[in-house]
């Protein structure tokens, strides 16, 4: 199932098979002004992807149809989509995790909103990465919830 919240740009692509996290981490992004396509499937991000040409992507990493992985490979695949930058979301253990999803920024579960946003934000705009505080993407823990 796709859901499709309009609010403002850019547009972020949040691809999560838990509905509440899914939930909770599109309404911390709606509520800073983002644009946030919803969906829980592999299959379902491509054809959301494809229609809205996102800015940003969130995948988690364990999908129920596929992985998160294969699902970013797969839509970098596209043309109009290989540039697009993807952020990982997992709940697995973080040293293999990172190691395996490199280069690309990892959250770890359970991460707080201002991981989320900040990440998002750097990916969106990566001149913010190096230019605004907040914590890292590769640590693991909360700072508030999703």
């Amino acid at each position: 199932m796709e859901e499709h919240r309009e609010t403002a740009q850019p547009k972020v692509l949040l691809v999560e098979d838990d509905d509440d996290l899914r939930v909770a981490m599109a309404g911390c992004l709606a509520g800073a002004g983002f644009d946030v396509t919803l969906v829980a499937t592999g299959a379902d991000a491509v054809r959301a992807a494809l229609r809205d040409h996102p800015q940003v992507m969130v995948i988690d990493v364990m999908l129920p149809d596929s992985g998160g992985l294969g699902v970013a490979e797969a839509l970098h695949r596209y043309p109009e989509l290989e540039r697009v930058p993807v952020l990982f979301t997992t709940g697995l253990a973080a040293p293999a995790v990172k190691a395996l999803l490199a280069p690309a920024p990892v959250l770890f579960k359970p991460f707080g909103r201002r991981q989320l946003l900040s990440a998002v934000r750097s990916a969106v705009d990566p001149s913010l990465a190096s230019g605004r505080a907040g914590p890292s993407t590769s640590a693991h823990g909360s700072t508030g919830s999703p």
